[in-house]
């Protein structure tokens, strides 16, 4: 084979993977995309939100490991009743029944083994 075909094999594969990737990351339901948006509006500036990113705020847990933390449908009635932290620069939030369960099911979508 020619070097250029060769190339251009390669150069096909790679675009072929990259956009499976990127498939991937959007491949999140309604639902769990509803979550990520809170997530990222609300909890981001101190929380890592996603599956590899760092938390901004030093000591604020990832989300991808919640659930070593906390028992995540415990959690859902924590976000309905008014979540509260005894760390001062944590604001209390008060989710409705579908914010709770949208931002469930994003955390239960990006938990690490």
């Amino acid at each position: 084979m020619r070097p250029a075909a060769v190339l251009r094999v390669f150069f096909l594969v790679l675009l072929m993977a990259s956009s499976m990737c990127r498939g991937r990351a959007d491949e999140l339901a309604p639902l769990q995309r509803q979550g990520r948006a809170l997530a990222e509006r609300m909890c981001a500036p101190c929380h890592a939100v996603g599956r590899t990113d760092q938390s901004p705020h030093i000591g604020a847990p990832p989300f991808r490991s919640l659930d070593r933390r906390v028992d995540l449908d415990a959690f859902m009635t924590r976000l309905r009743e008014g979540l509260t932290s005894g760390h001062p620069d944590m604001p209390t939030f008060r989710f409705t029944r579908q914010d709770a369960r949208a931002f469930v099911a994003y955390l239960r979508s990006i938990q690490t083994p």
